[in-house]
């Protein structure tokens, strides 16, 4: 979501996060009623395709912690915060 702190860094330089794209667009359009240009176009356009590979693996994990869940609840284990019984997951 904020791009790669480390090659920005060391390289200078770096591709734009999804973040950057989205506050390039939000911070451009804010105050206007213009049409957005084919530039806020494009990095919308690339934000959106980008967010849809972070939502799948962001996905996978709730899909992992579920399954984690599971297994704690099966072995009895302790309440730990944040952790809820698999009938109020739903």
């Amino acid at each position: 979501m904020n791009g790669d702190g480390l090659r920005r860094r060391y390289e200078g330089a770096s591709p734009s996060s999804i973040k950057d794209r989205v506050d390039l667009i939000t911070g451009a359009l804010w105050n206007t009623t213009a049409a957005p240009t084919t530039t806020f176009t494009k990095s919308y356009d690339d934000a959106a395709n980008k967010f849809d590979d972070v939502l799948v693996f962001l996905k996978s994990i709730d899909d992992e912690i579920v399954q984690i869940e599971l297994i704690l609840e099966e072995h009895g284990a302790p309440y730990t915060p944040g952790r809820f019984p698999e009938w109020r997951r739903n």
